[in-house]
């Protein structure tokens, strides 16, 4: 046992909670790092390690030279502030020539036939894992796969849930993980930081447990009316499929509420990333009975035009909307699709503007997200540090790319 069992970033996720002066224990004590360490809380050299940890191997403190109490050393916080994420003391940016070759632990290979905005977010997420997790890059993009990939985390530094940003979501994901339904693709999920899996978990997985927070946000989005949140899940599709849609679609995060005059409601959840929606066409007998329903939001000259390739999947996900709010006998008067989308990827917003064309005039049953605006309107309704530095941690991961930006230029591709 030593400090080399002390996981980086739940020290990381503890100090952006935490003020610019701290003891020891305080870091140690910390429900990030408690949840973090399970193994080692109890253990009677745990904060010992902790200590031995900030002092030789953490560049996000520096040492206070005061006298030491019953909570420790006192350590200046490189991390502290409002739980906005900011750059610690890092390595220096690696150039473009060694980054690959330094152990595994520069920005690694990248992909050669990305389309601009998979490339630009590929290489930030492999920043992000150099620079602020400060691990090496794995192999991927299945768990057969030799290749190595900036992206990719080691088998493990993903099992050690490093591909989220805090303890608690990792402990989210794990539990949904062990449920084996459902399309959560394990090797994904845990080792490919440039999937949309991931970015689920990291967004919603928090909203699982606390539904006090989950209520908190939810308000937060205009047009939901919402009172107090009543059930959070990832992955979820609704029912016996028969009922539905007949096929494997399902929502990547759930969201069920009460509205503000007492009636049910939900929210279906589609997230983007970087992956384009599915090229594979589909159009099932099941599907246009709910095209065809009292209550349809699509207008009538739409029926030839939404199972077309570029929209077939958006298509789907709000169908099923549809079918979970109609069923017969269900409790909701009011059910969406919320679609979030990267402010960056432009493909994905012209096919939804092309697809929302469809809907008809005053629907508002389609909910177009994009990432910077969730993490803006969830900003104004948290109310912790802890809480804010789970949202700085977001924008830091995935939309803060002027702090690759360097390592862009040098690539070539930023020019």
């Amino acid at each position: 046992m030593s400090k080399k069992l002390i996981r980086r970033e739940a020290v990381r996720q503890a100090l952006r909670a935490l003020g610019e002066l701290v003891r020891t224990k305080e870091v140690s004590n910390h429900p990030m790092m408690v949840a973090g360490h399970p193994e080692l809380v109890q253990k009677r050299n745990y904060h010992a390690w902790v200590g031995s940890f900030l002092s030789q191997e953490c560049d996000d403190v520096q040492h206070v030279p005061r006298k030491g109490n019953g909570d420790g050393e006192l350590w200046r916080n490189l991390l502290s502030g409002s739980g906005t994420p900011i750059r610690a003391v890092e390595a220096p940016q690696p150039t473009v020539e060694g980054s690959a070759a330094v152990g595994g632990h520069g920005h690694g290979p990248q992909c050669a036939s990305d389309r601009p905005f998979t490339a630009r977010m590929r290489l930030h997420q492999s920043w992000y894992r150099a620079h602020v997790l400060g691990l090496p890059y794995g192999t991927g993009p299945d768990e057969r796969s030799t290749k190595t990939s900036g992206n990719m985390l080691q088998r493990g530094d993903a099992a050690r849930g490093l591909n989220f940003i805090t303890p608690q979501i990792y402990q989210v994901a794990r539990r949904r993980l062990e449920q084996r339904t459902g399309v959560v693709e394990p090797f994904r999920l845990m080792h490919n930081m440039l999937s949309s899996q991931p970015l689920c978990f990291n967004l919603f997985a928090p909203l699982v447990d606390d539904l006090t927070l989950a209520t908190q946000l939810v308000r937060a989005m205009p047009g939901l009316s919402a009172r107090r949140v009543l059930r959070v899940e990832i992955e979820l599709a609704p029912g016996e499929r028969k009922l539905y849609l007949d096929d494997n679609t399902a929502f990547d995060a759930y969201i069920e509420y009460e509205q503000i005059d007492g009636q049910r409601a939900f929210l279906g959840v589609e997230v983007k990333l970087t992956e384009p929606f599915s090229q594979k066409h589909h159009d099932l007998p099941s599907y246009r009975r709910w095209m065809n329903g009292e209550r349809s939001p699509w207008r009538q000259d739409a029926a030839e035009h939404t199972a077309k390739l570029q929209h077939n999947q958006l298509w789907r996900d709000h169908l099923l909307a549809i079918a979970h709010r109609d069923q017969p006998g269900s409790p909701f008067a009011n059910g969406r699709l919320m679609l979030v989308r990267h402010p960056g990827d432009r493909s994905c917003e012209r096919i939804v503007n092309e697809y929302a064309q469809l809907l008809r005039a005053g629907d508002d049953t389609l909910i177009d997200m994009r990432l910077d605006k969730l993490i803006e309107l969830w900003g104004t309704a948290v109310s912790t540090e802890a809480q804010r530095s789970w949202l700085g941690a977001l924008q830091e991961r995935y939309l803060d790319l002027e702090k690759s930006q360097q390592l862009w230029a040098a690539s070539g591709s930023g020019r």
